[in-house]
């Protein structure tokens, strides 16, 4: 890595705080307004992203046009939900909470999944563990979507698509099913209140494909969509938001508290240096010493975020003819 490339990667990651809160701050605003609607609707997960998109509302709505919800459901933290509590108090706003355990049980989301099992950590990762170990990538997550969609075959995408397909289809019930149920909540009371639905992915997330596009991936106007997680950590020190956030790894708080890190298999500082890098041209090798991983890791993230191109493409349809 030459110090040519490096003062690139940090360029690319570099930005002005506060011309970006007030960029962001203005986008929302304009939103709002050019939609001739009453105000935003925001899932408040208590995570760094919603935490920030509330903050960020706050500065640029009145208070009455900012509706925060919390779904809490059998398998969520505790620190998170005290968390999204702690930003609600905060910042002054009312909180509606909504459990979702009655939902998902009626839906058979936690039928082959016990309490015991999604609250074990420890079990958990040791599975994320033994695919990492048989997939011989560090980085998980672009991995397990490539055999998703069919990328990849071989022995072991037969052994997962073939033998091990029902333990990987309640996974994937359990996981989706979660997330797409929590957006429809959160679109139908946005609909119902004549508001907006603020999609709370950021760019590290969205590149990758690390969200459903049936689920977190929905809304009417995503602000921090064009920032990496790194960026968004800076931003939201920036707006003052509390240390117990911005320490707090990320995670979609679907089973034991899992943090994103150990399902993608990457650092965000990683990936998104990785993104970066990609997004200047760089070469894989350039970017591997750079961030820190292997030249496999890169090809691999370089994999994902084509295939979460393509799934953005979706639903595929056939040409009109003449």
């Amino acid at each position: 890595m030459n110090a040519k490339s490096e003062k690139l990667l940090e360029t690319a990651l570099l930005f002005n705080s506060a011309s970006e809160i007030e960029r962001i701050c203005n986008f929302i605003h304009s939103e709002v307004k050019r939609r001739g609607v009453r105000g935003v609707v925001i899932g408040l997960s208590g995570g760094l992203d919603s935490t920030t998109c509330a903050y960020l509302c706050a500065r640029c709505l009145p208070a009455d046009q900012i509706h925060l919800f919390s779904l809490p459901e059998r398998d969520s933290s505790s620190v998170t939900h005290s968390h999204a509590q702690m930003v609600a108090r905060a910042l002054g706003l009312p909180l509606e909470e909504k459990n979702l355990s009655d939902i998902f049980n009626q839906l058979g989301l936690y039928d082959q999944v016990s309490p015991e099992l999604a609250k074990n950590r420890p079990v958990l990762e040791r599975a994320i563990g033994i695919l990492r170990w048989l997939s011989g990538s560090p980085a998980l997550y672009p991995w397990a979507q490539e055999y998703a969609f069919s990328r990849r075959h071989g022995f072991l995408g037969w052994i997962l698509r073939r033998k091990l397909w029902t333990y990987a289809a309640t996974t994937e019930k359990f996981i989706f099913g979660k997330v797409r149920t929590r957006m429809l909540v959160l679109s139908t009371k946005a609909m119902q209140m004549d508001c907006l639905m603020v999609c709370t992915t950021d760019r590290s997330e969205w590149s990758v494909g690390f969200y459903d596009p049936h689920g977190d991936g929905v809304g009417d106007i995503a602000p921090l969509c064009h920032l990496y997680k790194t960026q968004i950590r800076e931003l939201a020190r920036a707006l003052g938001v509390a240390d117990e956030i911005l320490q707090q790894p990320s995670s979609g708080d679907l089973a034991a508290g899992l943090p994103n890190e150990i399902a993608i298999g990457l650092s965000y500082e990683q990936l998104d240096r990785v993104l970066a890098g990609m997004s200047l041209g760089m070469e894989d090798a350039e970017i591997a010493a750079e961030a820190g991983v292997k030249n496999s890791v890169v090809k691999s993230i370089r994999a994902a975020c084509k295939l979460a191109d393509e799934r953005r493409s979706m639903p595929i349809g056939i040409k009109a003819g003449r």
